[in-house]
């Protein structure tokens, strides 16, 4: 696969309506992983994970039984699995409604004995119609699904090669709230909650983080980018130095962004990732008080010979 498959356009205008129905999914699945899921710190209960194929929500307990829920792009269908092997397969289509498909999802779910309460309305978006009564988003393209999972893909690797030295706790999960692709650091250490922050930000801004994910955009901001940001905010973050050009803190959004436009178009996209989050994480350590030595893994086991 060449470098312009690996790392495509992502045209806003063009894969909205598939992005609309894409994100809406996903938050199907979110939804059902987050009542069923132990709870977990910083909401790492309710995220998604990325597959060869799509999203998933991992295995889910549900009694004395697993339960799996993935979308798959290739064959443009939501597939949920149970450990004793039951399955059921909802299709998403070019033409079939957002409230077709939530009609199929949870009458699957009662069919296959799965008994869940699911919030009828999508979060983080701005049309919260009940997913039952949205009737006129009904465009997928799997084509243009595919494009966008390609890109994650490629973003997967550069994300895991950067966590890996991290001692801490950490991980690689989508959100289908805000419908981004995310690796997050966690230094151990707990730091008061906003109090008007709302039960999401309580219960997310309590632990000192470093948070940095590719978002695909939207109506207001439509070109795609990367983000980071550090919680709390180390007071120098403005003058910080980030790489590569044109990295660069937004005060609009509160955080270092970087185009994946720029990106895409250099020599190296992953080094340019890689080379982003390393940046940021420098001023964790730097102006924000994390212990290198204390968060880096230095000794990883070696491969046994042949």
């Amino acid at each position: 696969m060449n470098r312009g498959e690996s790392w495509p356009a992502l045209p806003y205008r063009e894969w909205l309506p598939t992005r609309t129905m894409l994100h809406l999914a996903t938050q199907m699945l979110g939804k059902t992983r987050l009542a069923l899921a132990p709870p977990l710190p910083n909401w790492l209960n309710a995220c998604l994970f990325l597959t060869s194929r799509g999203f998933t929500t991992g295995a889910l307990p549900y009694g004395s039984v697993v339960v799996t829920i993935g979308i798959d792009l290739y064959d443009a269908s939501i597939v949920i699995e149970v450990s004793d092997g039951r399955r059921a397969t909802i299709q998403l289509g070019r033409e079939r409604s957002v409230a077709e498909v939530w009609t199929d999802f949870t009458a699957a779910l009662a069919e296959l004995g799965i008994d869940v309460k699911l919030t009828d309305k999508p979060q983080e978006v701005a049309d919260a119609t009940p997913f039952s009564r949205n009737t006129y988003d009904r465009t997928f393209v799997p084509e243009q699904a595919q494009r966008f999972h390609r890109v994650l893909c490629a973003i997967d690797g550069a994300f895991e090669e950067f966590r890996s030295p991290f001692y801490g706790r950490s991980g690689v999960q989508f959100w289908w709230g805000s419908f981004s692709f995310c690796v997050l650091l966690f230094s151990g250490q707990r730091i008061p909650a906003p109090e008007d922050g709302g039960l999401i930000r309580r219960h997310d801004l309590d632990a000192e983080q470093m948070n940095a994910g590719f978002w695909p955009g939207d109506d207001g901001n439509p070109a795609p980018m990367f983000f980071a940001y550090l919680v709390p905010k180390p007071g120098d973050s403005e003058a910080a130095s980030i790489q590569p050009p044109p990295a660069a803190w937004s005060e609009a959004m509160g955080e270092w962004v970087l185009p994946y436009d720029d990106l895409r178009a250099s020599e190296d996209p992953r080094t340019g990732i890689i080379d982003f989050l390393n940046s940021v994480y420098r001023v964790a350590i730097t102006s924000g008080g994390w212990h290198a030595e204390a968060h880096r893994y230095e000794a990883p086991p070696k491969r046994p010979r042949r």
